[in-house]
C-alpha cells in the first residue's frame, strides 16, 4: 500500500522504514528525558535519537528516489545505532528494552527483502548485538543475547518464507503457473527500466487462441483448461530464461521479449508454433523509448485483431480431436 502524504507518494518499503526510524528515534529521545538509571547515557540517547529522526525525514523526503541499496544502508544504520545504545546500557532492563527494536527490524527485512538480504541483516543483528553486549558487560546478558538473536532469526526466516509464498501466489496464474496480470506488470516495469537505460529493443506480443470457445463447447471446460496448461508449459520451455510469459485471463497470453527487435520476435513466435499444434493469433509491438506500457499494448492489440481477421489455421478444437 503506497502512502500519499501531501506531495509525497511513498512505496511501502520506504514509508514503513521511515516510520520505524521515526518511532525508534522518538522513543530513544524520549528515554533520554526519563532515564531508567542515573548512569543512563543521556547524551548518547539524544544523539542517536536525532539520528533516527533525521533518517526518517530523509526517507520521507527521498521518496521514490531512494534506491534499494540505500534502503539496506538505512537498515544497517538502525542496527548499528541500536547496538551502540546497547553497549552503553546501565541495566539489564534497559538493554532488553533497547534490543526489542531488533525484532521490528527483523520483521521489516522479512517483509521487504530477498532471502539472501534477510539472512545478511539477521547475521548483522546477531553480531552487532553480541558486540554491544560484550561492551556493556552486564551480568546475565549471554542468555539475553541467545534469546533475542534466536527470536530475530526465527521471525525473519519464517515471515520471509511466508511473505515470499504470498508474493508468488499473488503474481502467478493459479491454472497455468505462469505470471498473471499483476506479476507481469511488476516484471515488465523492471524490463522497461532496463531497456530504457541500455537502449536495447524490447518486444511485446499479445496472443489469443483461435476459436477457443469451440473447445469448451465441444469438449467441456476441463478440456479447455488442459489446453491452456499444455500451451503454457510448452511455451515456457521454448522461451529464453529472461523472457516473460503471462496469462491475462481466458485464452489471452502476453509475452515480453527483452533485447528483441520485431524481426527476432517473429522468429520467437514461430518457435512457439512448433511446440504445440493449437491455432492462435499474435500481435507484435516493439516498445518505443519512454512510451507508456499501455500504448505498446494498444499497438500490439491492434496487430492481434488484424492477424485474427485473416487467420486461416486449424482451431484448438481440431488440435484436440486430432491429438
Amino acid at each position: 500500500m503506497r502512502l500519499r502524504l501531501g506531495g509525497f507518494d511513498l512505496p511501502p518499503e520506504i514509508w514503513t522504514l521511515a516510520v520505524l526510524a521515526l518511532v525508534g528515534g522518538s522513543s530513544t529521545l524520549l528515554g533520554s528525558f526519563f532515564p531508567l538509571s542515573d548512569r543512563a547515557p543521556v547524551v548518547l540517547d539524544r544523539v542517536l535519537g536525532g539520528v533516527g529522526l533525521s533518517l526518517a525525514v530523509a526517507l520521507f523526503l527521498g521518496g521514490t528516489r531512494v534506491s534499494r541499496a540505500l534502503l539496506h544502508a538505512a537498515v544497517g544504520v538502525l542496527i548499528v545505532a541500536v547496538s551502540v545504545l546497547i553497549s552503553q546500557c546501565a541495566t539489564n532492563g534497559g538493554l532488553m528494552m533497547t534490543a526489542f527494536i531488533y525484532q521490528w527490524i527483523a520483521v521489516y527485512v522479512a517483509l521487504f527483502c530477498s532471502r539472501r538480504a534477510i539472512s545478511l541483516h539477521a547475521l548483522a543483528i546477531t553480531l552487532c548485538f553480541g558486540g554491544g553486549v560484550l561492551v556493556a558487560d552486564l551480568p546475565g546478558t549471554a542468555i539475553e543475547w541467545v534469546i533475542v538473536s534466536s527470536t530475530v532469526w526465527a521471525a525473519a526466516l519464517v515471515l520471509g518464507t511466508l511473505n515470499e509464498r504470498l508474493r508468488t501466489q499473488a503474481d502467478t496464474d493459479h491454472l497455468t503457473g505462469v505470471l498473471n496480470r499483476n506479476g507481469f506488470e511488476k516484471a515488465a516495469t523492471r524490463e522497461l527500466a532496463i531497456a530504457g537505460r541500455t537502449g536495447n529493443p524490447l518486444a511485446l506480443v499479445v496472443v489469443d487462441l483461435d476459436d477457443f470457445k469451440d473447445v469448451n463447447d465441444a469438449h467441456g471446460h476441463a478440456a479447455g483448461d488442459v489446453l491452456l496448461v499444455e500451451l503454457a508449459s510448452a511455451w515456457s520451455l521454448a522461451l529464453r530464461p529472461g523472457d516473460l510469459l503471462a496469462r491475462f485471463g481466458g485464452d489471452e497470453f502476453v509475452l515480453m521479449l527483452p533485447a528483441t527487435a520485431a524481426a527476432d520476435a517473429g522468429g520467437a513466435i514461430e518457435r512457439l508454433r512448433d511446440v504445440h499444434p493449437a491455432s492462435w493469433s499474435a500481435g507484435i509491438a516493439v516498445w518505443r523509448r519512454a512510451e507508456p506500457l499501455s500504448d505498446c499494448f494498444a499497438r500490439a492489440d491492434a496487430e492481434l485483431y488484424s492477424a485474427k481477421a485473416t487467420a486461416r489455421r486449424r482451431s484448438p478444437a481440431e488440435a484436440i480431436t486430432s491429438g
